[in-house]
């Protein structure tokens, strides 16, 4: 009985209101919210009534993982920022790679991964029942070869050290990115030219170090900007221009500090300003985050966002503890699909684009359906535990296979055979399951578990959002490597001003002050340095990227006090930051 109340109310549920009303009496009788502990941290959290009606409509089990385990052990499967160099299993040559030459696994070039000059079926074997399902996945994922990078290889030109992206051409250090041209150092951004040090950021042009920006034209050192052009040191601005050090203003033009000047007045103390040198960049940072500090904030960073909860949520209906969404109905527990068009999703990590009836999932998407616990799989359908099977449907267990249907470990079966032989094996997942070292079960329903990643924690999406220590990762059950290799002095030192760096400091070692690894200045970015008069930074890519995500604000959501009205209000801020915190009408009222 309470299975089909379950269905009838989820499927009621995402009908309009007007036929819910006698289904939600009948689901309140039968329905209550059950609290768990978790498996992984042992915290207690709350499984909602919805939430039930969502695992019985994708056939799933309840999970044993509270969210926030269950989001880290996905992003921990999401390795795509750190490059390295190992042969092509097929030719031998050197390639750019995001698989460790000491990881333990195959990796084809590109342009051999995506050709039919090898069959994935060959690596075929039969389920062993006396074995755990993920011991036997973890033999078969170290023997399948794998593609050095995922990226639409066709689409790129001289970009050869990006990942996670297609369409560009004359970029470098580029990764989940698409459509982009003579651009540097981006972390999930879309449609750019001219461009350096984004992240988060769609269709700009001649902009530097910006977070969440769209449709901006020479945007400096700005975040959380739309439809802006020669603003620099600013954050949270729609429509504005000419604008320097501000907050909170909507079609502006000529404001410094929040204040009002005249054309004249305004370009006089513009002349003022350096942003060639470096020491008064630093300066100019400190001073804009201070001043950020005494203008309020709307509780979430959302625009369109209908019974919906989470920030960055954009066009979003029903979207709820959810992190970075757009375009979305109908989804929960979801962080990074930036991709537009994700209906009816739980646990859902980076990326989407036309996509329903996913659970689970890491870097899947393009009109993918009904897909459950996998990784990195574009336009398949009824497909779980599987890792690279594009354009496939009706597959488990499975690794590399494109364009496949009714495979099982690789191997082919009927469809018949198919179906019966993988209610068998969810059986035994139950009765065999696999354990961890921290003594953890995995039977059907869990995510891929941590220790057969093909990435250790500090390599992954994970450690960028949630940063551990090593110690701290394996006490969570995840790998770690240790940086290798020496780090050498910095060939130059250099000059506090972008115009005195000498027109071949691409040649000179590079040491970052954070960190303290090598890196290098390429001649698009040094050329756009002093073109836009912008100071070098002092810190390597990776840093700078680093430091614009960390501005972000938490994936989680705490409790407040509109800083306003005093009512009590749900925020992405957590409640010791010093930020002045708005409800969403109270910031409407007072700012927007």
């Amino acid at each position: 009985m309470r299975k089909t109340i379950v269905r009838l109310w989820f499927f009621i549920k995402l009908r309009p209101p007007s036929h819910s009303s006698l289904s939600q009496v009948c689901y309140d009788l039968h329905m209550n919210p059950e609290t768990k502990t978790c498996l992984s941290c042992k915290q207690n959290f709350t499984i909602e009534p919805d939430d039930f009606g969502f695992y019985e409509q994708m056939k799933t089990p309840a999970p044993t993982w509270c969210p926030s385990c269950r989001r880290l052990r996905r992003l921990a499967w999401t390795g795509f920022q750190h490059l390295f160099k190992r042969p092509c299993a097929w030719t031998g040559e050197q390639c750019i790679t995001i698989y460790h030459p000491d990881s333990p696994y195959t990796t084809y070039k590109q342009d051999i991964w995506w050709s039919d000059q090898w069959d994935p079926k060959s690596y075929g074997k039969d389920y062993d029942f006396s074995r755990s399902f993920f011991e036997q996945y973890d033999e078969l994922l170290k023997t399948v070869p794998l593609p050095v990078l995922h990226t639409e290889h066709s689409t790129l030109i001289d970009s050869e050290y990006c990942n996670g992206v297609s369409d560009l051409k004359n970029c470098y250090l580029l990764f989940m990115a698409d459509r982009a041209e003579n651009c540097a150092y981006f972390n999930s951004c879309s449609i750019a030219k001219d461009c350096f040090d984004l992240a988060f950021s769609n269709n700009n042009e001649l902009c530097y170090d910006g977070l969440n920006l769209k449709n901006c034209y020479q945007t400096f050192f700005s975040r959380d900007c739309t439809e802006c052009h020669n603003v620099a040191f600013s954050a949270d601005l729609v429509g504005c221009s000419d604008c320097f050090v501000c907050i909170g203003l909507r079609k502006s033009q000529f404001y410094i500090f929040n204040q009002p000047y005249t054309k004249e007045e305004y370009k006089e103390k513009m002349k003022e300003l350096d942003f060639g040198s470096h020491d008064r960049v630093q300066e100019l940072k400190k001073i804009s985050e201070e001043h950020f500090l005494k203008y309020p904030r709307k509780n979430f960073h959302t625009i369109k966002a209908y019974d919906s909860s989470g920030d960055y949520l954009f066009n979003c209906q029903n979207v709820k503890n959810s992190f970075w969404v757009d375009t979305a109905k109908d989804v929960r527990y979801s962080q990074l699909l930036q991709a537009f068009n994700t209906n009816k999703a739980y646990d859902y990590s980076g990326f989407s684009y036309n996509s329903e009836w996913i659970y689970e999932c890491a870097w899947v998407g393009i009109s993918t359906n009904n897909v459950k616990f996998t990784y990195w799989n574009y336009s398949a359908h009824d497909v779980e535990y599987c890792y690279g099977c594009h354009s496939s449907g009706n597959m488990f267990g499975c690794v590399g296979i494109r364009n496949g249907e009714y495979c099982i470990l690789n191997k082919q079966y009927s469809k018949e055979e198919y179906y019966e032989l993988v209610e068998k094996i969810k059986k035994q997942m139950g009765e065999i399951p696999y354990v961890d070292k921290l003594g953890r079960e995995y039977t059907y329903g869990e995510f891929f578990p941590n220790e057969i990643c093909p990435w250790a924690y500090n390599e992954t999406r994970a450690q960028e959002y949630f940063p551990l220590q090593n110690d701290e990762a394996f006490m969570k059950g995840f790998n770690w490597r240790e940086p290798t290799g020496e780090y050498k002095a910095a060939t130059i030192i250099i000059p506090d001003h972008i115009q005195d760096a000498p027109l071949d400091i691409t040649k000179e070692v590079l040491r970052c002050v954070t960190c303290g690894k090598n890196y290098r200045l390429i001649p698009l970015e040094v050329q756009f340095y002093k073109r836009m008069n912008i100071a070098i930074p002092r810190e390597c890519s990776r840093c700078r990227d680093q430091g614009r995500i960390h501005k972000l604000n938490s994936m989680d959501i705490f409790d407040r006090t509109c800083a306003k009205c005093n009512k009590d209000i749900e925020t992405s801020y957590e409640p010791t930051r010093p930020e002045i915190v708005y409800c969403e009408s109270c910031y409407q009222n007072e700012v927007a």
